[in-house]
């Protein structure tokens, strides 16, 4: 009696995963059968990080999280379709012998239908089966494409993170180089930092709200490390706009909004405690440079409304296992 309800839960399942998949190629976001497993590895792989001190081991989330779709998309269907056919005495059988299958055949046959290999050695009885054995090589086949539209589009989107964190480190290893080298070495000046970066922010913004696993992964090196570039940047804008006399450069206030609304993101999909506000960045090298900055006092204060800002900025460094010394140089501290 169980085993003929067994249909029931094996459609449920397909259901589900066909769901899942579509709603994380197609719609943008998380499923929720996905977004359960990408937190589970990634928690798992952050915890073993910290544990062993060893951050490399983040490098392995994006791989890991990959693959940990394609297997959960792939073995549900594989199993749900598995219950709906054993659900039936006889509904699958051998080919020549024409004897009901086992339970392991049908695991087989399931695995090479919805594979869409279609090896012809077990058979359905019925054209019931018959059509379903059509949907679920079906299914495989959305599956097979869709998890190519789901890879495609993440190695594109971690080679644009890897190219702006490459871009802003060797513009300055911290925040007050890049103020620095923008203002003395770049052509278009502050703008280099500010406007000329909007249409690669917004382009990245809108990649992470699509695919928020983004958020989830990390590199090996500072160099290519979303989570140093994006907080050096965001500590950048903030001298530009309260160290510097004189009103903000234009695009400032977008170019804030759109670091702002990528940490943040960042956050929420990486929920860790919410660190205080990191130091006050100092302004001796902006003073060594020769650039001339308001007083100490303007600047803590201009500082202190942005400070639920900084501690997003923050939060993001610490997931990454990074030192906030690699994003900017408080005072005392020498070149990060």
């Amino acid at each position: 009696m169980l085993r003929s309800l067994l249909w029931v839960p094996g459609l449920v399942l397909v259901g589900i995963v066909v769901h899942d998949l579509l709603k994380v190629t197609v719609q943008g976001g998380d499923g929720t059968l996905s977004q359960t497993v990408h937190q589970r590895v990634y928690q798992l792989l952050h915890a073993l990080a910290r544990r062993t001190g060893n951050r490399i081991v983040l490098a392995w989330a994006a791989p890991t999280i990959i693959v940990s779709a394609l297997l959960t998309w792939t073995l549900g269907l594989w199993l749900g379709w598995t219950l709906v056919f054993w659900s039936s005495p006889g509904s699958v059988v051998g080919a020549d012998s024409e004897s009901p299958a086992t339970f392991w055949s049908v695991v087989y046959y399931v695995g090479y239908t919805i594979s869409t290999l279609g090896l012809g050695d077990l058979k359905t009885t019925a054209t019931p089966w018959r059509m379903l054995t059509s949907v679920a090589a079906l299914s495989g086949f959305v599956n097979l494409t869709f998890a190519i539209t789901f890879v495609v589009p993440v190695a594109e989107a971690r080679l644009e993170r890897r190219e702006l964190a490459r871009l802003l480190r060797r513009s300055g290893p911290d925040a007050q180089a890049l103020v620095i080298g923008a203002l003395q070495d770049h052509p278009d000046g502050l703008q280099s930092l500010i406007s000329g970066l909007h249409q690669t922010l917004n382009t990245l913004e809108t990649k992470h709200d699509h695919a928020h696993y983004l958020h989830r992964f990390h590199d090996r090196t500072a160099l290519e490390s979303l989570s140093l570039a994006l907080p050096a940047l965001g500590e950048a804008l903030l001298l530009i706009e309260c160290a510097l006399p004189g009103p903000p450069p234009p695009g400032l206030k977008l170019s804030r909004t759109l670091v702002d609304s990528l940490v943040r993101g960042h956050a929420k999909n990486c929920p860790s405690p919410l660190p205080a506000a990191p130091p006050p960045p100092s302004l001796a090298p902006l003073h060594d440079a020769g650039i001339a900055t308001v007083s100490e006092a303007e600047f803590t204060a201009c500082l202190a409304q942005h400070a639920e800002h900084r501690q997003f900025l923050r939060a993001m460094v610490e997931e990454g296992l990074w030192s906030w010394a690699q994003v900017a140089r408080t005072a005392g501290e020498g070149a990060a």
